[in-house]
């Protein structure tokens, strides 16, 4: 595979810089005309004679009484700074609140993922290699369903389900493990492992498993369709014609020429899908008990803590920014046709 030029790589991530700018401006802009005062929260609620004067001192804290564009231009200096302010709800560190809990959701993600990927790439070459049978139909079908249908009614169901057999899952680790446990880098999977507690790996694996297999339907259903159609395309170009010529199987060209051409489709589907993933995340962790993404903008919300929502849109937007960039570089270094 050939790299892709630096020429390439500096102006996509030039790009992607500007687009962060503009995610910051925008998040900021639509919190601060969104309805609720956060110096009224800041200010712990007063009432009485004295409610507006501790409210305006809550404002010159926190720099609401700036114009706009100081506010805007205050909030992205400090980002790049690292100094995100307080969080209103937890009164920590917004940086805190935010990694923690970002942390916690890409933890499942990485799981979703990692099931989504190989297990949508097998299907779609099985589907593909039957095409027009009873199986290719199934999944033809069992896909678009699972496209369709929302993820977060998905999870209700699958939730309830487990409950009437018993199963209890939820959260990310069982209470009695939570202290056993010494955070390193805040995933509870792999804390577990390098601190060597295989039975808290497992208690941790299982739980994670239930929401990271409704997180995965989505990118597994598309991966399907996608292999599906690209490898039937590609199974009708010559130098897969030429390879049957040969006396090669068909599952053995499909694996060894076929396969390689849909990496970069591939590539990019999963930076696109990505997005979606993180609102799937957001929904299906607060159903299952878990904290990440989804639940800390659930309990911002009622304290009209805008420093917090304001630090994980951001980051949920720039995560999502990043993870295309790498798709795409990724999909240049497979195809160097590729060009933006």
């Amino acid at each position: 595979m050939k790299m892709p030029s630096l020429n390439y790589i500096i102006k996509r991530i030039a790009t992607a810089f500007f687009v962060v700018l503009g995610v910051l401006m925008l998040t900021y802009v639509l919190i601060y005309f969104s309805p609720g005062n956060p110096a009224y929260t800041w200010a712990g609620r007063p009432r009485g004679p004295k409610a507006e004067e501790a409210i305006k001192a809550a404002e010159e804290e926190l720099g609401l009484n700036k114009p706009l564009y100081l506010q805007i231009y205050t909030h992205i200096n400090r980002f790049f700074k690292g100094d995100w302010g307080l969080s209103l709800r937890f009164k920590q560190p917004v940086l805190l609140v935010v990694t923690r809990n970002l942390v916690a959701s890409l933890e499942l993600l990485v799981v979703a993922f990692s099931i989504a990927i190989p297990l949508g790439i097998i299907l779609g070459v099985v589907s593909a290699l039957y095409r027009g049978y009873l199986v290719d139909k199934v999944l033809y079908v069992a896909s678009l369903l699972l496209i369709s249908f929302p993820r977060f009614w998905i999870a209700i169901l699958f939730y309830v389900f487990l409950q009437m057999l018993g199963v209890n899952l939820f959260g990310r680790i069982a209470p009695s493990y939570m202290l056993m446990v010494e955070s390193r880098v805040g995933s509870y999977i792999i804390d577990s492992l390098i601190s060597g507690r295989v039975e808290i790996f497992a208690d941790t694996l299982m739980r994670a498993l239930p929401p990271a297999v409704i997180v995965a339907l989505y990118p597994m259903a598309l991966t399907i369709r996608v292999i599906r159609f690209s490898i039937s395309e590609k199974l009708h170009e010559e130098y897969v014609r030429q390879a049957m010529s040969y006396g090669l199987s068909r599952s053995k060209i499909v694996y060894r020429y076929a396969l390689r051409g849909v990496i970069p489709a591939i590539s990019q589907l999963h930076g696109i899908t990505f997005a979606y993933s993180i609102v799937d995340t957001a929904t299906v962790e607060n159903i299952f008990g878990r904290d990440g993404i989804g639940s800390a903008i659930v309990k911002a919300i009622p304290y009209n803590d805008y420093p917090l929502i304001i630090g994980l849109l951001a980051v949920s937007g720039i995560l999502f920014i990043v993870v295309n960039t790498v798709s795409d570089i990724i999909q240049v270094i497979s195809d160097p046709r590729v060009r933006i």
